[in-house]
């Protein structure tokens, strides 16, 4: 009697799971019939970009550009995009920005020709499936979709994309896609909380489109647009360039150079680090992009110091391109060295899930040490001594600290200047106040090391380049 009370479970639970499948998918054919189902779609108008992962302070907001045009163009057969963005006043990232992406393959156009960018295909492509109209097709072709009631008389379907997200749409009582929400991985803060708001819907040539989108992400807004027009089934076809489609995935390279004793400048990509050797441990500056290059480096500072423990990494701001490897010196038991205004941030950060991609942090789940600074921090051992300085005047952020190494009379500093820059003109405004505060805290620099641009450079390079020589 018990295994027919077992075999009738399990089937009242199998044709429970195909109701529901077969609701969601009855919700969303409904949602398909009002909104129109285009095969491409391409929108214009105007907005707000915000510089994502760039707050002047942490935990605070990202900073605001006004636009002064955008265009999406989406073509979901193709599962191809482009987005365009052109500023007001640019600040940060130049005047224009776009993005394109063709299935795995993604790329921005430059007057040189295209410029693959593989890593970034994923996120492109979700956004695609974001879209309400990307959203109902991804929908109604899963077959895993549920729903079940939201408020206000809403359904919320729920269905995973391209094998790794779960996405949730809500869908209102007019059959209108008003939100869809997922989480994304990011090397700050793990699993991180990633959404699209719809709203003032109107209909273009039969097609019912938002005209004001919002996108979220880490909890603060990203874009907001206004569409002004939409031309829904317009003739797009994006393809990859030559170039991008022979693209593969770069290698992570590292390239140290002795610049001292026990000082090793550690580039071979876009962002360096340096590693510096004391008598019974290891200090690394920086912290960059993606824990794939922190354990790069790591590797690479226990060639150079064999037999040494990593016990610090100071950060010299927490902007995610400069601090996406941060939870791997946590997960490696270093003590996190970074401006007394971020403390709570990385507590925060260091202790977030990252389920989607599993990092070293979230299989060691170590208890991140952090030492903050103020004004000024010292690490010596009365031989070798690194000495850590807040700046003050930067427009990049708030809280901005700057590494003087006084055995090699070296300062290595991030985002205020990139040695390897042509002077010329008017010098950027941080620079010139990156050569203020070397003057207020009367440091004696021979050598300038940026974490940017081509290594280290005579400090009259530096002083050539903001108009003090």
């Amino acid at each position: 009697m018990k295994v027919r009370y077992l075999v009738l479970g399990a089937a009242f639970l199998l044709a429970a799971g195909m109701a529901q499948a077969q609701d969601a998918k009855s919700i969303v054919q409904r949602a398909q019939m009002a909104m129109g189902n285009p095969a491409t779609i391409e929108l214009t108008g105007t907005g707000m970009n915000a510089f994502f992962g760039q707050a002047l302070t942490a935990g605070k907001e990202w900073p605001r550009r006004d636009l002064e045009s955008f265009r999406l163009a989406i073509n979901y057969d193709q599962k191809a995009a482009t987005q365009e963005l052109n500023f007001k006043n640019p600040v940060f990232g130049g005047q224009r920005q776009n993005a394109h992406v063709n299935d795995v393959k993604a790329w921005s156009l430059a007057p040189a020709g295209a410029n693959p960018q593989l890593a970034a295909a994923e996120e492109r492509q979700l956004q695609i499936w974001m879209t309400p109209h990307g959203f109902l097709r991804a929908a109604s072709a899963s077959p895993s979709a549920t729903v079940k009631a939201g408020p206000n008389g809403s359904s919320l379907v729920t269905f995973q994309a391209l094998n790794k997200f779960t996405l949730t749409g809500t869908i209102d009582a007019q059959g209108l896609v008003t939100r869809v929400e997922t989480l994304f991985p990011n090397p700050v803060l793990g699993d991180m909380p990633y959404a699209f708001t719809y709203s003032d819907y109107k209909d273009f040539g039969g097609v019912k489109i938002p005209t004001r989108i919002q996108q979220t992400g880490g909890g603060f807004t990203v874009n907001d647009l206004s569409v002004t027009k939409a031309q829904p089934n317009a003739p797009i076809n994006i393809a990859v360039p030559d170039n991008v489609q022979a693209a593969t995935m770069p290698a992570v390279r590292v390239e140290s150079t002795k610049i001292g004793d026990g000082i090793w400048f550690v580039g071979g990509g876009s962002h360096h680090s340096v590693v510096v050797a004391f008598n019974d441990y290891i200090a690394v500056i920086e912290a960059p992009q993606f824990e794939a290059r922190s354990l790069a480096v790591i590797a690479e500072a226990k060639k150079l110091v064999p037999g040494k423990p990593i016990k610090y990494v100071i950060s010299t701001h927490h902007h995610f391109d400069h601090s996406g490897g941060l939870r791997t010196y946590v997960a490696e038991g270093a003590t996190v060295v970074s401006h007394v205004s971020n403390a709570r941030y990385w507590e925060a950060a260091f202790a977030a899930p990252a389920t989607l991609v599993p990092d070293a942090q979230s299989t060691a789940r170590k208890k991140p040490s952090l030492q903050s600074v103020t004004d000024k921090h010292v690490i010596t051992d009365g031989k070798q001594t690194i000495e850590i300085y807040n700046t003050v005047g930067d427009e990049h952020s708030d809280e901005l600290l700057v590494v003087y190494l006084p055995a090699i009379k070296a300062l290595v500093e991030a985002d205020s200047y990139s040695p390897g820059a042509a002077a010329g003109g008017p010098a950027p405004k941080n620079a010139v106040v990156l050569y203020d505060n070397i003057q207020r805290l009367k440091l004696d620099v021979a050598t300038i090391i940026g974490v940017h641009g081509q290594g280290p450079e005579p400090i009259a390079q530096f002083k050539k380049f903001v108009g003090r020589n």
